[in-house]
């Protein structure tokens, strides 16, 4: 069993600090599986004692144990950790950082496919279709991700409502909640304080849970009841929302394609509102947007 797949089993509670070095081991394994425990601390920003801490969690004798293990599931994948960095470090040099951003984003989500089956994406689509309404949250940079999410789910039909922040006013918004509904969390890097509390209540009202994360996702806890969990870049330092944004306008596609046509519907209704708001003199819609295409503004 792959290292992820023991952090995803794993029954216990997680720390931040055990979450913030899983997420430097996930964001370059073949490195960090040659790294010693005091480097991986460092660039977590924790101290060396968390890794083996973890490491017993796990169920590992040791820190050295886990590396073992992290390290023989990467080393028939590649040539040389060494020569991946070396790599890495010839193309940033060659180029401009533009045309490095472009050669990582590209990279990434060329491998997105590889991390998110076709299966899970179904499943995730068809369990925002049944949901009575559908919640929302998201902090930091996963905010911006969440209001425009949050903007095409309720152009596409579906009753959606918004989680600013999880503090005391969150209980206004949770109260409503049902059996019936989602809640749909986007977490990167070091996930919101109180999720855990937010993902506990949703599982005592019996409301289902979508996570939408990086390689952090996995190590969130309670379990969400599905992960869609992907790399977001080779740099731990890296904002990069273009591969939580892809499964976003996945999601949406999806839905159109599963629900029946209520999406195509709430789009015809919603040019027909676009045209009977229009100001005097400001050009109208005069189609319904199509939600297959990912360019189309009016989606």
């Amino acid at each position: 069993m792959g290292l992820r797949e023991i952090v995803e089993e794993y029954g216990g509670k997680l720390t931040d600090a055990d979450r913030r070095l899983l997420a430097v081991l996930f964001v370059d394994p073949v490195e960090s599986s040659f790294l010693p425990a005091v480097t991986v601390a460092k660039r977590a920003g924790v101290h060396e004692s968390t890794a083996g801490r973890l490491a017993q969690k796990l169920g590992f004798d040791s820190y050295r144990t886990m590396k073992a293990h992290l390290r023989n599931e990467v080393i028939s994948e590649v040539d040389s950790a060494a020569g991946r960095i070396r790599g890495r470090l010839d193309r940033m040099a060659r180029g401009s950082i533009l045309d490095a951003l472009v050669e990582s984003e590209v990279r990434t989500l060329m491998s997105l496919p590889k991390q998110i089956d076709h299966t899970t994406m179904t499943s995730a689509a068809e369990m925002l279709r049944d949901a009575r309404r559908i919640f929302l949250f998201g902090q930091g940079h996963a905010s911006s991700l969440t209001n425009l999410f949050a903007r095409r789910l309720t152009r596409s039909g579906y009753d959606v409502v918004e989680l600013q922040h999880l503090d005391w006013q969150a209980s206004d918004v949770l109260l409503s909640m049902r059996r019936e509904d989602v809640v749909v969390v986007c977490a990167f890097r070091r996930p919101a304080e109180r999720l855990d509390r937010l993902l506990a209540y949703t599982r005592d009202v019996g409301a289902s849970c979508l996570l939408i994360s990086d390689l952090a996702g996995l190590a969130v806890r309670p379990k969400p009841d599905i992960l869609l969990a992907a790399s977001r870049g080779e740099d731990l330092d890296s904002q990069s929302l273009t591969v939580p944004m892809a499964i976003c306008n996945a999601l949406i596609l999806e839905l159109s394609r599963c629900d029946d046509g209520r999406s195509i519907e709430a789009l015809e209704r919603l040019s027909t509102l676009a045209r009977h708001f229009a100001v005097s003199g400001e050009p109208a819609a005069t189609k319904p947007a199509d939600p297959t295409r990912e360019t189309d503004d009016e989606h």
